[in-house]
């Protein structure tokens, strides 16, 4: 018989077991440990830099906004772009998280179901386009959702 199917005869207080060196517990609060600091600082920042893009091109956002029937473009847009910049320097920076991040959700609740409307698209391609776009913004929300909760701790 193989070794694979053999049985030991030994007890388990006879095995030697391999032990591991104690870990070192990490006694820093989450929000300062440098994997958060790194994520909030990529969440937010490429955040802010989307809507500094937003804010740089509001003519073509809001021609865009207009085309997808998107409530009083004129406004919406950059007052949402707006929000968006605040809440991504909020988050990056750590600044009223609670708030940032609320404002990072209010913008990709808003906008996600009316510019990523993929089940108004017959072309399959612009579908497909539409489908990345917002399962994107459902991931980023996701995330979003989290550094909110994160934040009421602090607050």
């Amino acid at each position: 018989m193989s070794r694979l199917f053999q049985t030991s005869d030994r007890s388990d207080s006879q095995t030697t077991r391999r032990t591991e060196p104690a870990a070192e517990t990490d006694q820093r609060p989450l929000t300062e440990t440098t994997l958060f600091r790194l994520g909030r600082v990529l969440f937010g920042g490429i955040l802010a830099l989307n809507a500094i893009d937003n804010l740089r091109n509001l003519e073509g956002r809001i021609a865009y906004a207009e085309s997808k029937n998107a409530p009083v473009p004129n406004v919406s847009v950059p007052a949402i772009s707006g929000s968006l910049l605040l809440g991504g320097i909020g988050v990056a920076l750590w600044r009223l998280p609670s708030a940032a991040a609320a404002a990072i959700v209010g913008f990709l609740v808003s906008i996600t179901p009316v510019m990523h409307d993929f089940w108004n698209h017959d072309d399959p391609e612009q579908k497909q386009q539409e489908v990345i776009h917002f399962l994107k913004n459902t991931a980023l929300l996701g995330a979003a959702l989290a550094f909110l909760k994160v934040g009421q701790r602090r607050d």
